[in-house]
């Protein structure tokens, strides 16, 4: 049987604004540990696509996901709009496409990354090089455990993930508000100029502003956590049924499924 894109896409991606800062940017592939971002339209519709390398392409200094930016190359980061490096009208292909045209497809452009668009061109999935990796390994039965392929596998797989997530967000937290009082404090007893302490408060106020994000992020991670101890994560509160997976790693905190939410 020939497989699908949807069967190895990741569903629901995280996507960004061509007018948002690569600083935004970078933040978002931080928390999620990703290296490649969709560019969307106010319609979803894709435009581009952001990769890590083309950040380290454009922006003057190192660019890794092991490490946080520096004061300065925040600021440097900030001044730079998605849509001045990403790269526009990108490759994408349907859901219902073969992987192998999109192993395909891949492998002749040299990119790491398929956005998988609806009919409208509305971003519907990303289909990563791992996930491609993934399917192969299936294909040759090199996945470990059968019980990787049952959903009590994938979700037993994603508590792992939101554990990991978990704790690189509460050192992320607790470096950037341990930063925020240095700032404070030098603020308070060193002689700065006017363009000084205002580059010392637009730092505090984008950092905090961060730690709320980090916070209410850190706040999903626990209650999804908690429901998994309680055995009902991934179950609808509402209907009973299942919420994907993908769902689940963009919205910890979800409770309800995507047909039950809309129906709000």
């Amino acid at each position: 049987m020939e497989a699908h894109v949807k069967a190895f896409m990741s569903g629901d991606p995280v996507c960004i604004d061509p007018d948002a800062s690569v600083l935004e940017a970078f933040e978002r592939m931080w928390e999620r540990g990703i290296r490649h971002l969709p560019v969307c339209d106010l319609a979803r519709r894709v435009v581009g696509v952001l990769a890590l390398e083309d950040m380290r392409a454009s922006l003057p200094f190192p660019i890794s996901l092991r490490r946080p930016l520096e004061p300065g190359e925040r600021q440097a980061a900030r001044e730079w709009r998605v849509g001045e490096i990403m790269s526009h009208a990108p490759e994408t292909l349907g859901p219902e496409n073969s992987l192998a045209e999109a192993a395909e497809r891949m492998a002749e452009h040299r990119i790491g990354c398929l956005p998988i668009v609806d009919e409208q061109g509305c971003l519907a999935g990303l289909l990563s090089e791992t996930d491609v990796l993934w399917a192969l390994a299936t294909s040759l039965g090199l996945r470990k455990g059968e019980e990787r392929r049952g959903r009590a596998g994938d979700l037993a797989a994603l508590v792992s993930e939101l554990e990991r997530e978990r704790e690189r967000i509460r050192a992320r937290l607790a470096g950037r508000q341990e930063a925020e009082r240095t700032l404070e404090q030098s603020d308070r007893e060193l002689p700065l100029d006017e363009a000084e302490h205002g580059t010392n408060l637009t730092e505090i106020r984008s950092s905090r502003t961060l730690d709320e994000l980090a916070i209410r992020r850190l706040a999903a991670l626990d209650h999804a956590l908690d429901r998994a101890a309680q055995g009902v994560l991934g179950i609808c509160e509402r209907c009973g049924g299942p919420i994907p997976v993908a769902r689940l790693r963009a919205l910890p905190g979800a409770t309800a499924c995507v047909a039950c939410a809309r129906a709000d």
